[in-house]
This record gives structure tokens, sequence and C-alpha cells, in this order.
């Protein structure tokens, strides 16, 4: 029978191979353990700051948005612009992001202040007449008499907002509220332009369909005056008719008198704007009320 028989120096040198291979194979995966780790770290380390950083520069898109409230049948070139960034996912789907389409028309709705601006909200001028290209589709123009009571001595001219009243023998009605007036004696020019306002005769007012058969219905029922109202007043009447006979019964010391418990200037802008807190409410003020100091903002 025979026998294998293997030299010293070959079992150290199989021994030897077999260490090699298991060296080899350990360091190998110490290596890759080290490249993974190192990838992870820098993932975990730079990936969320270099996404932030990104999404932080690409989030906000600055719109052009009217600078105080805008009352409809506004021309476009009358109307102050200012620029807003908005969070680019809550931008209104058809927000304007220029003012280029907007050249050459006018306003078919109030626009608030300090929000974006759409195409629908504007109507191309017809050039020509300077009273048409200020009516918004849907919109009316009718002509009243007035004189120098019923015009507030003239102050209720073009660009004024007022309130129209019927007054009758023994009764007193708001027949429209927030009125337009697009010219006054054939003039479109406000009276700041115009200097010291004259009195008109008639003047020409933005009415809707509603209260366009109002007014004209109150016509021969007695005497149109009007109320004159501040610029951005959105406040309703908070009684819109009064009788003769209410009035033989109101005593002058039992008529409440509004109770301003605060006051506010802001500057904005190279602006200034004043709020006085009238019974809760806060109203725009021409002036300082009397025993209140003013808190810039």
């Amino acid at each position: 029978m025979a026998v294998r028989t293997y030299s010293k120096k070959n079992r150290r040198k199989k021994r030897d191979k077999n260490l090699a291979g298991i060296t080899l194979f350990s360091v190998s995966l110490i290596v890759a353990a080290v490249i993974i780790s190192n990838g992870r770290q820098r993932e975990s380390s730079e990936d969320p700051r270099a996404r932030m950083v990104e999404k932080q520069t690409t989030t906000s898109v600055p719109l052009p948005v009217p600078k105080k409230f805008v009352p409809a049948g506004t021309k476009f070139d009358d109307i102050q612009f200012t620029t807003t960034d908005f969070p680019e996912n809550q931008i209104p789907s058809g927000a304007l992001l220029s003012l280029e389409p907007l050249r050459g028309t006018v306003t078919l709705a109030p626009l608030p202040a300090k929000l974006p601006v759409f195409a629908e909200n504007f109507s191309r001028k017809q050039r020509g007449n300077p009273v048409i290209e200020r009516i918004p589709e849907g919109m009316r123009a009718i002509t009243v008499r007035v004189d120098a009571t019923t015009s507030v001595e003239g102050w209720a001219t073009s660009g004024a907002i007022v309130d129209v009243l019927l007054i009758q023998d023994k009764r007193t009605n708001v027949i429209a509220e927030r009125v337009k007036i697009l010219s006054a004696e054939r003039s479109v020019e406000p009276a700041s332009e115009r200097g010291a306002p004259s009195v008109p005769s008639t003047v020409t007012l933005l009415v809707s369909q509603e209260q366009c058969l109002a007014i004209n219905t109150a016509i021969p029922l007695g005497k149109i005056a009007f109320a004159l109202r501040g610029y951005g007043d959105e406040h309703g009447w908070s009684d819109g008719s009064f009788t003769a006979k209410q009035l033989e019964s109101v005593n002058a010391t039992d008529i409440p008198r509004s109770k301003i418990s605060g006051f506010v200037r802001i500057k904005e802008d190279g602006s200034e704007t004043q709020y006085a807190l009238s019974d809760g409410r806060w109203l725009p003020a021409s002036e300082t009320p009397e025993g209140f100091f003013f808190a810039e903002k």
C-alpha cells in the first residue's frame, strides 16, 4: 500500500498562502466599511443643509401688489404698486408676475391692498372717451343734478367715493353706498389737480345695475344728496333710514358719541397714515385726537 508523505517545506507554503488570503480579505472588508461609513456621514452632514439652502433660495417670488385699496373703475396709471415676496407654493393660480400686460387698462373690481392681481380684474380701455374707458364691464354710468349742498361744497368731485341719499318730506334713506364719481361738470380731473373745487351742476356716477335703477327711481320722489366717504372706508351705515318721528324723540344729549380709545400713526414707503380706535374699530383719522400721543410703527 502506497503512503503519501509531505515535507515540512510544502506544509509551510500552503499555510502561508492561506494566511495571506485571509489577511487580504479582511483588509478589503475594512476598506469597504470605511468607504461606506464616510459616504453616509457626508450624506447626513452635507445633504440636508445643501437641500435646505437650495430650498430657501428658491421659495420666494416677488409679485407686484397695490399699495392701498383700489376702487373699481380706476385707471392702471393711477394705481400705486409695490413688490412683495410670496412663497412659491402659495402663489394663486393666474397671479401676474409682471404689470406689462395691464398697461392701458382699468380695474373691473376693487383690488385689496398688498395682494396679488389677476388679468381678469382689468379691462382694456377704449380710447377716445375719458368716461367710457373708466366703466368696467357690467357697471353703468348715470348723471344726476347737484348743487353746493348736495355735492358737499363741491368736494364730491371726480374720483370721490360717496353714499347717495334720498331726502323726502319726513324721511331720509340711503339708496346706494360706495359710489365713485367719474366726472363733475364734464371734468374727470380730481379736485386736487384743479386747485379749489368749483361747485358742479351735474356729476356722473359709476354704479352697479341695481344702484342705477334705485337712484333713477328715487330722483322723482325727492331730493338726491351725497355723503362723502374717506378713501378705503368700507363700513356700512348702522341704520340706513331716519324719519321725522325719530327726530322729534331725539335729544342731543342722548346721542351716543364715539369713544376714541387708541391712536396710531404708520409710516411706510415714504407715506404716512393715521388710525383711531373708535368704538372698538380702527378707522382712518385725519388728525391726532385730543389727549393722545401717537406711536410710530
